[in-house]
């Protein structure tokens, strides 16, 4: 029972494969939703060869980031351990973590370990993570679309992608070893593609490459995390825990049988089920967006198909029940509610028919109660100079983005290809 031991034996079920791997390939996509792919319902783009894998294979229908950024999130991925269990206060460098690591086992076991992403994430990642194994290979790769406040030169062009493509599949190529341990990082967006989502069909085409090198039992889809695609008003990712940006694809090989997980699973289990195949079904999970210092932290606690959201910043509650609500537009928590035309207010209850009212209290309690166990907040002293630090480099941004508007005046108006993005 010794692999029990951190779990409760009453909300506690094992899965397990008992097959090893000589060769791994883990294949993630920064910010892929599971609304991107085929297997998870999208008719939006072909993914033929993922959906080929996910039908092989098995498909996790809720599974979480631990964190809603990349470094937070490939901190626990590869470590097993939540963000809160890290012990680190802010998003700064950080000291080299101590404790073992999906890397750290593999080279001891004989595995050679390789890591291909975009350029700038050896320098904008490796500092604020620091989990890596001591012999393990970095291949930083000119891939990468920037997108951000400037406008960029519409290429996508399939020469273009092609090349790029072939950068990463010829790298990989060249250092397949017999006992090799592979991870394959596409960025936001892949140069020659211009927006979010737009490079999902190239990301299956590398993945139908890799099919003709490595068997389909070895080789495992996720992403760090999603992105909101405008759900809700929001933008991008990073400072929300709704579905669109924490629930996140995951495709292994077939374990025990089961073609499908449908309870909720975290990035912390992928190092047991890569190294194990083995799937722990936890009472509850958390998913995160900040370290316990920061002013804009927020915390999730999802069981079952309730999902209870803290907010440090106002000390905002949030909880959604996932199955009737999957947009996450009903705060069961709102006692009640304004109709702004009419200026009046409603009682929540009285105006949204909900049949299980008589259990909010419970579950809010009880995913509360979680919460509270793992919720940790600076002295006084440490979180007023974060927030004084945390200002000023919010009013420098804010100052650059006014500047950069001033000197585009007008350019929602304007022909949209004024700016060119120069590589």
């Amino acid at each position: 029972m010794a692999e029990t031991d951190n779990y409760s034996v009453a909300n506690l079920r094992i899965l397990k494969r008992t097959d090893v791997k000589e060769k791994i390939l883990l294949i993630s996509k920064d910010t892929l939703r599971t609304a991107a792919l085929g297997c998870y319902g999208s008719e939006l783009w072909k993914t033929k060869n993922i959906d080929e894998l996910a039908d092989k294979g098995t498909i996790f229908h809720r599974h979480y980031t631990a964190a809603a950024t990349s470094a937070m999130s490939y901190s626990s991925m590869f470590t097993g351990k939540y963000c809160h269990e890290l012990d680190r206060k802010e998003f700064t460098e950080v000291e080299v973590f101590k404790g073992e690591s999906l890397f750290r086992i593999l080279e001891s076991k004989g595995y050679a370990c390789h890591i291909f992403w975009g350029e700038s994430w050896f320098q904008n990642v490796v500092p604020y993570t620091k989990i890596y194994g001591e012999k393990t290979n970095f291949h930083n790769l000119d891939i990468e679309q920037k997108v951000g406040s400037e406008r960029i030169k519409r290429i996508d062009e399939e020469a273009v992608i092609q090349e790029t493509l072939s950068k990463i599949v010829d790298g990989v190529l060249e250092i397949i070893e017999t006992k090799v341990f592979i991870w394959v990082h596409f960025p936001h967006v892949l140069y020659g593609k211009t927006c979010y989502d737009s490079d999902i069909e190239v990301f299956d085409e590398f993945v139908g490459e890799m099919r003709k090198h490595f068997s389909d039992d070895s080789i495992y889809i996720t992403s760090d995390h999603g992105h909101m695609n405008m759900s809700k008003g929001v933008p991008v990712y990073g400072f929300h825990l709704y579905e669109g940006a924490v629930k996140v694809p995951l495709i292994t090989p077939r374990i025990d049988g089961n073609k499908t997980i449908e309870f909720p699973t975290s990035h912390i289990q992928l190092m047991d089920i890569i190294l194990e195949g083995k799937i722990i079904h936890n009472d509850h999970v958390f998913v995160d967006t900040q370290y316990f210092l920061q002013e804009n932290r927020k915390l999730a606690v999802v069981k079952d198909n309730f999902k209870y959201i803290f907010n440090k910043r106002g000390k905002k509650e949030e909880l959604y029940d996932l199955e009737v609500d999957p947009g996450e537009n009903v705060n069961l928590l709102q006692r009640q509610v304004e109709e702004k035309g009419r200026g009046k207010l409603y009682w929540l209850d009285e105006i949204y028919y909900y049949k299980k009212w008589d259990v909010v209290h419970s579950v809010y309690r009880d995913l509360k109660a979680e919460k509270d166990k793992v919720w940790r907040e600076g002295s006084f002293i440490d979180e007023l100079l974060y927030k004084i630090n945390f200002k000023r480099k919010y009013l420098i941004n804010k100052f650059r983005n006014k500047r950069y508007l001033i000197k585009e005046k007008g350019i929602l108006d304007s022909n949209p290809f004024v700016i060119n993005y120069k590589r």
